[in-house]
């Protein structure tokens, strides 16, 4: 049982939710909305920030189909975030009261949304990490490898196979997110090549050597 598999839903859950379709750039909620719902991408790919005092957007979240969005509904009265579509999306809106009923009633939803928040809580936990590396090309294979991993989990057989990621997004907004600028991130790729850490084919980048990160 999960969110988005909609007919092992309990009825009462099933006949409240809503689904929604956001154009790239369209605002789900803004910081501050009373949060009233949680949301799961059931496609497309929605970015959450929020402002820092110097009033820069910082990217907390990039979700994508089968994440969820504004958990914090279930507990807080305001979401403490935005959330606004990359691309051409759908989301599934589950408001906050029968959600809350239908976690406290059945157990395997429960433990299924459980684990959601623990493998987004991990992502969190990746994404501080590849911020205290300081040096670019380090910080950009680690994230490399990062995003291999959300593929395609290793095995002991695939540890020396090469692998291969394709941006879904701008390399201007893979950079923000890294908390580089651009050309920062173009200079970290082009010295990857250069050391035969990477091989680039457009927007295709392979991985040679999965031992160096």
């Amino acid at each position: 049982m999960d969110l988005l598999t909609l007919d092992s839903l309990p009825p009462d859950l099933r006949n409240t939710m809503t689904a929604r379709k956001l154009a790239p750039e369209q605002i789900l909620f803004r910081q501050g909305d009373s949060a009233s719902a949680l949301f799961i991408v059931k496609t497309g790919r929605l970015k959450v920030s929020r402002p820092t005092l110097e009033r820069r957007l910082v990217t907390l979240q990039i979700a994508r189909t089968g994440e969820c969005l504004g958990a914090s509904a279930l507990f807080l009265d305001y979401y403490p975030y935005m959330a606004i579509a990359e691309a051409p999306s759908q989301v599934i809106a589950y408001p906050k009261q029968p959600l809350l009923s239908a976690l406290r009633q059945n157990l395997d939803l429960a433990e299924d949304f459980m684990a959601l928040l623990v493998k987004q809580n991990l992502a969190l936990m990746t994404h501080l990490e590849l911020r205290d590396i300081r040096a670019a090309h380090r910080r950009v294979l680690k994230y490399l490898y990062y995003l291999t991993e959300l593929e395609q989990p290793s095995h002991e057989s695939q540890l020396h196979e090469a692998k291969s990621i394709e941006f879904d997004r701008p390399l201007k907004e893979v950079a923000l997110g890294l908390g580089l600028t651009p050309a920062t991130l173009s200079r970290a790729l082009a010295r990857l090549e250069r050391e035969g850490l990477i091989a680039r084919e457009r927007n295709v980048i392979k991985l040679k050597n999965s031992s160096a990160a």
